[in-house]
């Protein structure tokens, strides 16, 4: 048994909820962009087929019915390869892009893995020490019960929960608390600080997602190259709609994809908190 005034009791006696500071969120401040990664990948898909093609026909009408059409004829002779340089720029800013959202959710995935398994190695160590460790078993359901209950729910906008983090703050507590061998309860801690670890990762991953300077970036390169190809095609206006018609459906469908599973903790598409849920089964109702 540990003495008082030892580093596990110094360790209990912390004041968590002043050490806290809240994370930084981006603002998302581009409203439409945010409300059409909301949607299904389907209905993405068909808002960015209207905006492709609302910008493809006013493109044909510009160059062969508005009155600049003439005006747009007189820019006629642009060699195609020209289209080579702005669709080369936005396969470019498109791969580097889906890189970051599948390595974001690989972490998620190995965040929320690394979560369940010191909650149940607190499980397993923490079991076979009567009411000596009595507090964890209820702590560590606390938590559980905020992290799938509340805090899945604020990771939708990149926030933790306070809750949350208060219900990880007396798990602290009642590992270090706790009146068990030295070498358990030091295990014990160690266990809690990993389980801070992937839990700060999980918010990480949450606030850090949408980057909407990416997205934007890809989106605004997919209209300029449309915009090349009509330049490239000011000789009759069923080439030009064919080949935007090629490109859009080029486009369309990587970009769908990959802002589908951009926000790895977010509908519809979200990582799924049933593996940590399914450890409540280990502890008993409060």
């Amino acid at each position: 048994m540990n003495a008082r005034g030892t580093p596990y009791d110094r360790l209990a006696n912390l004041d968590y909820d002043a050490l806290q500071s809240p994370l930084p969120v981006d603002s998302r401040e581009h409203v439409l962009l945010k409300f059409w990664m909301s949607q299904t990948t389907l209905v993405m898909a068909l808002m960015l087929t209207g905006a492709m093609a609302a910008v493809a026909l006013f493109l044909c009408w510009l160059s062969f019915a508005s009155r600049f059409a003439a005006h747009a004829q007189s820019w006629k002779g642009v060699v195609p390869p020209f289209v080579a340089v702005p669709a080369t720029l936005f396969g470019l800013l498109m791969t580097f892009l889906s890189q970051d959202v599948w390595d974001a959710n690989r972490s998620a995935y190995r965040a929320i893995a690394m979560e369940r398994e010191q909650l149940a190695t607190l499980a397993a160590l923490s079991g076979n020490h009567g009411d000596s460790a009595d507090d964890i078993p209820r702590a560590v359901r606390d938590y559980v019960e905020t992290a799938v209950g509340l805090e899945w729910k604020t990771m939708e906008d990149g926030k933790e929960a306070p809750e949350t983090e208060a219900a990880l703050n007396r798990l602290t507590r009642a590992v270090a608390s706790a009146r068990i061998e030295a070498a358990f309860q030091r295990a014990l801690v160690d266990t809690v600080m990993r389980l801070r670890s992937a839990r700060e990762q999980r918010l990480a991953i949450a606030a850090a997602f949408p980057d909407d300077r990416k997205w934007a970036a890809v989106l605004i390169i997919a209209f300029i190259t449309q915009i090349a190809i009509a330049v490239v095609h000011l000789d009759r206006p069923r080439p030009q709609l064919l080949a935007q018609a090629i490109f859009a459906l080029a486009a369309i469908v990587p970009i769908s994809l990959v802002a589908s599973v951009d926000e790895p903790y977010s509908p519809p598409n979200a990582v799924s908190s049933e593996p940590l849920a399914q450890l409540l089964e280990r502890y008993p109702q409060k």
